[in-house]
């Protein structure tokens, strides 16, 4: 028996993993869970847990395979291997989080048809895996990658489920589906195994009445019609989108792929070259008279606004361009010598807009910053911590808003929503950007650190999502990654080579259609508070409820007089 059972959470976690690039089998979701529901449906919650745990580690220690790249970047292998294992093993704790309090629910579902579980299908499953997702992309600052509904993100139609639920909404549907999938298997086992294990009298099997029919066959028609629903409005809804596209304004926007290579590589000569580059790409795309160019993250190597010879490559560019200039750059603040200060300055991953002539228009500062990679922990608590830091700086977050505006020659205005590196993976970031006015979001990253893996396509799908979820384009201008322009439906133009999409470099001219008001998306009002959060009050709710319930037993236990004492009072 416990072969089979560690060959179905094998299988589990070989199904996710094919569902998500490299392997990108989409359709394989759709059944990738059915192994684990089996033993959540079949065992104690806690043995459920466990195998699911173990699923959830073959998962996402092969979806990270991006992780070794780090090494031939200058990270230690010890650590990275182990950052990798520890990630592994903590993403996998949230799909163990999910089997046990879904363990719970199947106890008091019953295995007899009922209504119950035809809600429990429907309805709490999907919450409650809805409700670890956002509890992994929430927790000690979250790690909000490839949720299961991101690996629909070419199924267009489906995916317009997240303008209202976010991307939490298309992975409560592929749950359900996976449910009905599960009680479809049941269904066709149980007879089999009633043969196996019934004592052979010869009395015929009892079957269930027709209400119980009915109830099994809601178990699975149920789910099956929720997915025809939501793909047959999301198609209407692209239908939509295209009708408004015709009243929109088109901008020309030019995005810069230098593809230069990691930090760790570089000296005076290939930061020489890079700036060369950078403006020379410029230059040709410049010559295609765009409204606006940008640069990928901290293409600038050097600060702002204190070097002169930083300032001068930024000012070339934008008269390069001929037009407004937006950049990544490594942003430096003077203040008072204070722990989180050290010597007097701060340090800010930023995104700065100049105009064509080189003047300042605006600037954002990164809000979500990436632990041990651009901070350490407690660092501003303790400042030899910074130090550790792998690019010898320890950044600050930003804490204001950073929405920017240019205007064009013909005096039209776009306001931009600026994200940077992993900020397109929070969802809030763009739902407060376009609450805040933005009628564009520009992703700027450096994907260097990952060159030659799966990184860069994982992390363009997590853009995706920000697009539909808020109804708004979104353009992504990469160091070396995937340099894109993708629509307020989730559709994808790319900077290619030679059927490449990463690691070479140049640029990428694309009109982008940029409506007055985005196309109709609630979750850009309401955000998590319909499926994400209800869905983790309720996890949390069942993994507390559990938690009192084995320690009351454990304490009834400890007071239950055993054999030998009952002996020693006789």
């Amino acid at each position: 028996m416990i072969v089979f059972t560690i060959a179905a959470a094998a299988l589990s976690g070989i199904l996710l993993w094919a569902a998500f690039p490299p392997a990108a089998q989409a359709d394989s979701a759709w059944i990738a869970l059915v192994p684990i529901m089996l033993m959540i449906r079949h065992t104690a919650p806690r043995a459920a847990a466990g195998w699911t745990w173990l699923a959830g580690l073959i998962f996402w220690g092969a979806t990270l395979s991006w992780f070794p790249a780090i090494i031939k970047n200058g990270g230690p292998w010890p650590l990275v291997l182990l950052g990798q294992l520890g990630l592994a093993a903590w993403c996998a704790a949230f799909m163990a989080a999910y089997a046990y309090a879904s363990g719970r629910v199947w106890r008091w579902a019953g295995g007899t048809p009922g209504w119950r579980r035809v809600c429990a299908v429907l309805v709490i499953d999907p919450l409650l895996w809805a409700g670890a997702e956002w509890v992994r992309g929430w927790l000690f600052t979250g790690f909000a990658w490839n949720f299961l509904g991101v690996s629909q993100v070419n199924n267009l139609a489906l995916i317009q489920a997240a303008s209202v639920f976010g991307v939490y909404g298309v992975s409560a549907i592929v749950v359900a589906v996976n449910g009905a999938v599960t009680s479809i298997v049941e269904r066709a086992a149980t007879p089999f195994l009633a043969r196996l294990t019934a004592p052979r009298s010869g009395e015929p099997m009892p079957r269930p009445g027709w209400c119980g029919r009915l109830l099994l066959s809601a178990e699975s028609i149920l789910p099956i019609a929720l997915l025809v629903f939501c793909w047959y409005w999301g198609t209407m809804r692209i239908q939509h989108a295209r009708r408004l596209e015709a009243q929109a304004t088109v901008w020309r926007i030019a995005l810069v792929q230098p593809n230069s290579p990691c930090v760790f590589e570089l000296n005076d000569d290939a930061v020489r070259a890079q700036q060369e580059l950078l403006v020379n790409q410029t230059r040709l795309a410049g010559a295609t008279r765009p409204d606006l160019v940008v640069w990928p993250e901290t293409a600038v190597l050097g600060s702002v606004p204190y070097e002169p010879e930083t300032l001068r490559v930024i000012r070339e560019g934008a008269a390069a361009a001929g037009a407004p200039l937006l950049t990544g750059v490594l942003e430096l603040e003077r203040t008072a010598v204070t722990p989180a200060a050290h010597q007097g300055l701060l340090y800010y991953n930023a995104a700065w807009l100049y105009s064509a002539t080189g003047e300042a228009l605006g600037r954002y500062r990164k809000h979500h910053l990436v632990p041990f990679g651009e901070y350490i922990p407690l660092d501003k608590h303790i400042p030899v911590l910074q130090r550790l830091a792998p690019t010898g700086v320890s950044c600050t977050p930003g804490r204001k808003g950073g929405v920017l505006h240019m205007t064009r020659a013909a005096g039209e205005t776009l306001a931009l929503g600026p994200l940077i590196c992993f900020e397109d993976t929070v969802s809030g970031l763009s739902r407060a950007a376009v609450q805040a006015g933005a009628r564009l979001l520009v992703l700027m990253t450096n994907d260097a650190w990952f060159n030659g893996s799966i990184e860069p396509l994982q992390h363009l799908n997590q853009s995706v999502f920000r697009a539909v979820e808020n109804g708004v384009p979104l353009v992504r201008a990469a160091n070396s990654g995937v340099t894109c322009a993708v629509d307020a439906v989730g559709r994808v133009r790319r900077l290619e080579s030679n059927g490449k999409s990463m690691d070479f470099d140049g640029f990428f001219v694309t009109p982008v259609t940029v409506a007055d008001t985005p196309l109709n998306a609630p979750y850009t009002r309401w955000g998590d508070r319909l499926l994400g959060l209800p869905g983790a009050i309720l996890l949390l709710a069942l993994l507390a409820s559990g938690i009192r319930r084995r320690k009351a037993d454990q304490q009834v236990a400890e007071a239950e007089p055993t054999a030998c004492d009952r002996g020693n009072r006789l």
